[in-house]
């Protein structure tokens, strides 16, 4: 019987409310488009402006603080679903363009058995304004050619 008498009487103060609205020319649902805008404006990222030396070393920076905190460079080849343990071994001087004004750097690394492996870490502007490592890619793994 409460019940009744709650969604009654919130049915009668919905009406006046709704006609207040109505008579000061305000829409139901006030909509800020602010939110809209910025988020389309976070979508387009600018061209990154680092020249060629600084995100190598950002990438230096990022595999060995990855392997300051595990103790090695856990990597997962997505094709045979085996994770490899990488030990750096050189990062290539110059960076690839990408689409959408990315960049990508290539590392080389090699595990414990030696064997060399090739990583593509694609970057971009980061939101807070920084470099973003948005993608880290293995290429194929030693031993299998494309195409098989």
């Amino acid at each position: 019987m409460k019940l009744a008498i709650l969604a009654a009487l919130s049915l009668c103060l919905a009406g006046p409310a709704a006609a207040a609205y109505e008579d000061e020319g305000l829409p139901e649902a006030p909509v800020s488009t602010e939110t809209i805008k910025s988020v389309e404006e976070e979508e387009e990222q600018p061209l990154i402006q680092e020249n060629d030396e600084d995100l190598a070393a950002f990438v230096t920076d990022y595999v060995r603080k990855d392997i300051q905190l595990k103790g090695a460079f856990f990597l997962e080849d997505k094709a045979s679903k085996k994770i490899y343990r990488l030990e750096l071994a050189a990062i290539e001087p110059k960076a690839a363009g990408g689409e959408t004004g990315a960049k990508t750097v290539t590392a080389h690394f090699k595990d414990a058995a030696k064997k060399k492996f090739t990583v593509l870490f694609h970057l971009q502007n980061g939101p807070w304004g920084g470099l973003d490592i948005f993608k880290i890619e293995l290429k194929a793994a030693p031993g299998k050619k494309k195409g098989k």
